[in-house]
């Protein structure tokens, strides 16, 4: 039974992180401080003052990957202007996020993430894509990731930079 209840967790997590969807700013605002790949710690509270989209994701969920190169593109374009890329993964095995990380370019913070973070942040699906705005305040939120939404989220992220 609990190897059943093992290989259903994975499986609905694949199919739920397919879909997109929009939420509501419903989420927690609530710190964190998470272990950064590279061995420091990251904070949210310290990015105060700057933009911060933060991706919930993981190296096997296809729609995450198809985000990164994306996310990538942004952080390097808008960093100058105050943003910030914190990607969160809830990987399980760490194992593969070397070689994911060199692979996909990826030049922000990836964090450890852990269920506390995602419940906190109520991550039922990924990628969860959720902006703050200088004063720490979710601007928006996401879940899912297509390549029509890339241009909102894109948009929602000049409008934070701008206030």
């Amino acid at each position: 039974m609990k190897k059943v209840f093992l290989l259903v967790i994975p499986i609905f997590l694949l199919i739920s992180c397919s879909g997109t969807r929009k939420t509501d700013n419903s989420a927690n605002n609530i710190n964190f401080t998470l272990d950064q790949f590279e061995g420091s710690k990251v904070s949210l509270a310290e990015q105060k003052g700057k933009v911060v989209l933060v991706d919930f994701w993981a190296t096997w969920c296809g729609p995450c990957r198809a985000a990164i190169p994306n996310l990538v593109r942004m952080y390097n374009e808008y960093k100058d202007q105050g943003l910030v890329v914190l990607g969160i993964s809830l990987d399980q095995e760490k194992d593969a996020l070397p070689k994911f990380i060199k692979d996909y370019n990826i030049t922000y913070p990836i964090l450890y993430g852990n269920q506390q973070i995602a419940r906190a942040y109520e991550v039922q699906s990924i990628p969860t894509l959720v902006i703050f705005d200088k004063k720490g305040k979710i601007a928006f939120r996401e879940v899912g990731f297509s390549d029509e939404n890339i241009t909102t989220l894109e948009q929602k992220i000049k409008d934070a930079l701008a206030q």
